[in-house]
């Protein structure tokens, strides 16, 4: 049993760690697409702030 949690230690503290960077790998997957443009509304006044009282 104790070789087993070994080898599973093993086998995970071995693995590369996954990306710390999500938007280059959502770029490239959707880059060979063109891109998309967006058009951003425009800003209004911002809304007054919640009362707690």
């Amino acid at each position: 049993m104790e070789e087993e949690a070994r080898d599973i230690l093993r086998r995970t503290v071995g693995e590369a760690p996954p990306p710390k960077d999500l938007g280059r790998p959502i770029h490239a997957r959707f880059a060979a697409l063109g891109g998309v443009e967006l058009e951003l509304p425009e800003r209004g006044p911002m809304r007054p702030p919640p009362e707690f009282g």
